[in-house]
C-alpha cells in the first residue's frame, strides 16, 4: 500500500509537470504559483527541460554557467528556475563524487586559548561537519615572526599538489607569490583573518581591517582630553614589520585621524613592540612616559593588548584609555578588570568555519561564491563581554 500511494505521488507530480510545460509553452506565463512547495521540492533538471522545451544539458549548463547556450534558450531556464524556486540537489550531487579530496591550511603556530587556536578550531569543525563528502583537511603552521618558516611550508604544500588551501597572508609579499604559484597550478586558494587585494583568491574571510582600525580611533578619541599624548603601539617582528592585518589597521586609525585634523590636538607617539625583546620595549616606553604633553590613551593593532597592559603598568601608565583586539582569555581579564577601555572582536572560530565550506560550495556543490565577505566588528566592553562569549561558544557548540 506504501509503495502504491508513492507510485500515485509521482504520477499525479508527472501530470503536474505536462500541465505546467503546456502551459508556458503556450502562453510564456508567470510560474510562480504553478506548483505547491512539496512539488517545488521534487523539481529535477528534467522538469526544467520538459516545462521550457530545451535539452537537460542545456538546463545543465545554465545551472553551472558553462558551455554555450544561446541568450534566448538561457533567458527562458533562467525565467522558470526563478519562478519555480529551483534549488539543486547539491547533497545527492555531493554524494556521487568518488574522490577524496584534500584540503590544505596554513596559519600561524598559536599558544592555548590564542587566537589562532580559534581560526583552526573553526576550520576542524567544518570538518566534522562535511566528513561525508570525502573531504580530509591538513593542518600546516609556520612562525608569524619568521617569513622563511612560511615559505618553506608553502613549498611542502606546493608538492602535495592539494584540491585546495586556506592560508592567512601574514607576510605580504611571499602571500603574493605562494598564491600565484597556486593559480599556476590550478588550485583555489581561500584568504583568512587578513585580505591582499593583490591575490587571485577565491574567497577571504575577515575583518575589514581598515575600517576596524577606523573604528578603532573613534572609539579612542571620543571623550580622550585634548592636548595630550596617545601612544599608536603595534607589534612587531625582528624585522621591524608588522603583520599584514596590523599595517592596515593602523592604516585605518590614520584616516580617522586626519579626516578629523586630530594632529592639531592630539600628539600621537608611534611605539613599536618586539615580541622578543622585553627590556627593549620597557626602555622604549619609560623614555615615552616622560613626554609632554601626558599620555592619556593607547592603541595596539595586533591581539596581544594584554601584553601591553603588562608594560604600562610596569612604567606605571595604567589608567590611560587602552583599545585593543580579540576576545583571547587574557585580554577579557583585561578588560573586566577595567585596564581596557574597549577590546574589537572578530569571531575567529566563524572566520575558520566558513573557509571550509566556501571551498565545499565551490568545489563540490559547483556554487558561485562571493570574493570578498566580511565578519561583522564587534566592540566589546567589560558589561558586555559575558554574554558575548557565552553566546559564541554555545553558537560553536
Amino acid at each position: 500500500m506504501k509503495c502504491g500511494r508513492t507510485q500515485i505521488k509521482m504520477w499525479t507530480y508527472t501530470l503536474k509537470i505536462e500541465k505546467v510545460a503546456k502551459i508556458n509553452n503556450k502562453n510564456n506565463m508567470d510560474l510562480t504559483n504553478a506548483l505547491d512547495s512539496e512539488n517545488k521540492q521534487r523539481l529535477r533538471i528534467a522538469d526544467i527541460a520538459r516545462i521550457t522545451g530545451v535539452s537537460a544539458g542545456t538546463v545543465d549548463r545554465v545551472l553551472h554557467n558553462r558551455g554555450r547556450v544561446s541568450d534566448e534558450k538561457r533567458k527562458k531556464v533562467e525565467t522558470v528556475i526563478n519562478q519555480m524556486d529551483y534549488r539543486p540537489n547539491v547533497f545527492a550531487r555531493s554524494l556521487s563524487i568518488k574522490k577524496e579530496m584534500r584540503f590544505v591550511s596554513l596559519i600561524p603556530n598559536f599558544e592555548a586559548a590564542g587566537y589562532w587556536e580559534y581560526i583552526r578550531n573553526g576550520i576542524n569543525k567544518a570538518q566534522k561537519e562535511i566528513s561525508d563528502h570525502r573531504i580530509i583537511i591538513d593542518h600546516h603552521y609556520f612562525d608569524q615572526y619568521d617569513n622563511r618558516s612560511f615559505v618553506v611550508e608553502t613549498e611542502r604544500i606546493l608538492s602535495a599538489l592539494p584540491d585546495a588551501v586556506v592560508f592567512s597572508p601574514v607576510f605580504i609579499e611571499e602571500s603574493v607569490a605562494f598564491a600565484q604559484q597556486l593559480e599556476q597550478q590550478h588550485i583555489p586558494c581561500v584568504l583568512v583573518d587578513s585580505n591582499v587585494e593583490a591575490i587571485n583568491c577565491l574567497a577571504y574571510y575577515g575583518q575589514h581591517s581598515l575600517k576596524s582600525g577606523y573604528t578603532a580611533a573613534q572609539l579612542l578619541f571620543t571623550g580622550l582630553p585634548k592636548d595630550s599624548t596617545v601612544l599608536l603601539t603595534r607589534s612587531v617582528r625582528p624585522n621591524g614589520i608588522g603583520s599584514n592585518q596590523a599595517i592596515l589597521r593602523e592604516k585605518g586609525f590614520m584616516q580617522y585621524v586626519d579626516e578629523h585634523k586630530l594632529r592639531q590636538s592630539y600628539q600621537i607617539v608611534r611605539v613599536d613592540l618586539y615580541s622578543n625583546d622585553t627590556a627593549k620595549n620597557l626602555r622604549k616606553l619609560r623614555g615615552t612616559a616622560a613626554c609632554s604633553p601626558p599620555i592619556t590613551g593607547a592603541v595596539i593593532f595586533s591581539s596581544k593588548v594584554y601584553r601591553l597592559v603588562d608594560f604600562l603598568a610596569k612604567v606605571n601608565l595604567l589608567g590611560i584609555k587602552i583599545i585593543g583586539y580579540d576576545e583571547l582569555p587574557q585580554n577579557i581579564a583585561a578588560l573586566k578588570a577595567g585596564y581596557v577601555s574597549y577590546l574589537i572582536a572578530q569571531r575567529p572560530e566563524m572566520q575558520g568555519y566558513l573557509v571550509v565550506k566556501n571551498l565545499l560550495k565551490h568545489l563540490v556543490y559547483k556554487q558561485q561564491t562571493h570574493r570578498t565577505n566580511y565578519v561583522p566588528v564587534d566592540i566589546l566592553t567589560r558589561e558586555i563581554v559575558d554574554e558575548y562569549i557565552q553566546f559564541n561558544q554555545r553558537l560553536n557548540e
